[in-house]
């Protein structure tokens, strides 16, 4: 019998209460307040950064103009030319100025000054911030519940095109044939594009942010073959090392990354993995798998998962299948009734942790996480508040620029989205947030009151 599903505390609240609960709500403060708890240093970090500008033509701060740019994203302003008529409050200056520290700052900077300055910064000094925010929420130590058995920090990868072009666009351009019937023929075209690979770190349940990115490029335009993830994989992944070599990692990826060059190095660097399993890409394994299941050599559990599901292992598969890298291969099978019919939903993955009875229900819910950096990363980027496949600049240097401080928005946005009251109370969608967060940004005066408060606010309360 299925449960009656509970009602959630904003369902039972009256338009009437949720309207003066509303008028509660002063978005920018809090983003002021979060910014100031989780990212102090967040404006000296920014005017550290390399500045490739003449000093003798600066206006405007390093910091005035990246966080104008993360603002424009958080408030869910889709173009410059937006962004310049949007922000052009005097509320919006005096917010900008405390945000950055400079108190010279008397007007916005234009969307052109801020993409000239984009144009020729080097995208590894936004990288360098992301870094500094990403090792500050670490430390602090707010989201080691969410830990793979308490231990390992749970980081996705997978890639995703960006931006894509009729003609070409530059020399780094990733470039396909694709057939088009013109004039009543089929005609093979150039189609070129931009991807990227991103590294995103599990916080929470609702918090996965960006921490590193792989731009996917060709490095000239006279190259044989295209750049691909794998070859991306491993500088990203070498990367992460060398700027977190401490941080024990479990490193999750759709099939595409179950390669023994990938095992080969998480096993290099002490990492674990969980990556989606099939037959399709280490055949071995599968047969392996199926032949000792067939003769009874699988430990089953069931009735686990939130589906009451059955799950299902054997530990170094990797023996039977002559294989190198360990791999302890662990499936969930559960039933659903769909469109009146009852349909049977299979996952398996593979992964060097040692299974066992105990930790199997936690391993499949962790499998099954994987869809985080595609929904709550990829996805809400591209269709929710960001839009990352708006091209603000056709600059590819600007681009990547972009597409970094995008990252970094997400990153302030997800923890207020997560400590937001107006999200807790009445369920508010995330679009209606981001755009409350423009009204708030437009029409609150932030007084030297609210900066106070903010100075001495020391709990922050998640999800």
């Amino acid at each position: 019998m299925q449960k009656k599903k509970m009602k959630k505390k904003a369902d039972w609240l009256t338009k009437s209460k949720k309207r003066k609960i509303k008028q509660k709500d002063r978005g920018i403060v809090e983003i002021m307040m979060l910014t100031h708890h989780f990212f102090k240093e967040l404006p000296l970090w920014l005017n550290e950064m390399t500045d490739p500008r003449n000093p003798s033509y600066t206006t405007y701060s390093q910091a005035d103009l990246v966080l104008m740019g993360v603002l424009k994203n958080m408030c869910a302003v889709k173009s410059m030319r937006s962004m310049e008529e949007e922000f052009n409050e005097e509320p919006c200056i005096d917010t900008l100025r405390i945000l950055s520290g400079d108190h010279g700052l008397s007007e916005m900077p234009h969307a052109d000054t801020l993409n000239y300055y984009l144009e020729r910064l080097s995208p590894k000094c936004l990288a360098d911030v992301r870094k500094k925010m990403v090792k500050s929420l670490i430390r602090k130590k707010s989201f080691y519940r969410s830990k793979l058995q308490e231990k390992y920090w749970r980081v996705i990868i997978d890639g995703t095109g960006l931006f894509y072009f009729r003609e070409k666009h530059c020399g780094n351009c990733l470039v396909t044939t694709v057939t088009r019937e013109i004039d009543g023929k089929e005609v093979k075209v150039k189609r070129y594009y931009h991807k990227v690979l991103e590294a995103k770190l599990v916080l929470a349940p609702g918090i996965v942010i960006s921490l590193d990115t792989e731009f996917i490029e060709n490095e000239s335009e006279d190259v044989s073959k295209n750049d691909c993830e794998i070859n991306a994989a491993k500088r990203l992944l070498e990367r992460l090392h060398r700027d977190y070599p401490r941080l024990p990692v479990c490193l999750q990826g759709d099939a595409l990354y179950a390669a023994e060059t990938i095992m080969k190095i998480c096993r290099g660097y002490g990492w674990k993995y969980i990556l989606t399993q099939k037959a399709t890409r280490q055949k071995a394994l599968a047969e392996s798998y199926e032949w000792i299941a067939s003769g009874g050599g699988a430990e089953t559990v069931k009735g686990i998962g939130k589906e009451a599901g059955n799950g299902e292992y054997i530990n170094h598969v990797e023996e039977t299948a002559g294989k190198e890298e360990e791999a302890n291969i662990y499936r969930y099978r559960y039933e659903a009734e769909e469109d009146g019919k009852r349909v049977t939903h299979e996952f398996q993955w593979l992964t060097n942790i040692e299974l066992t009875k105990k930790n199997l229900e936690e391993m499949i819910e962790a499998g099954r996480g994987r869809w985080k950096i595609e929904n709550e990363g990829f996805n809400n980027q591209k269709h929710g508040i960001y839009d990352i496949e708006h091209l603000n600049s056709r600059d590819s240097n600007a681009m990547k620029n972009h597409y970094l401080i995008t990252q970094i928005s997400d990153i302030v946005m997800q923890i207020y989205l997560s400590f937001s009251p107006l999200r807790k109370e009445i369920g508010q969608t995330i679009k209606n947030t981001s755009s409350r967060l423009l009204e708030s940004f437009r029409r609150h005066t932030v007084t030297d009151e609210d900066v106070s408060y903010i100075s001495r606010y020391t709990t922050v309360y998640l999800e």
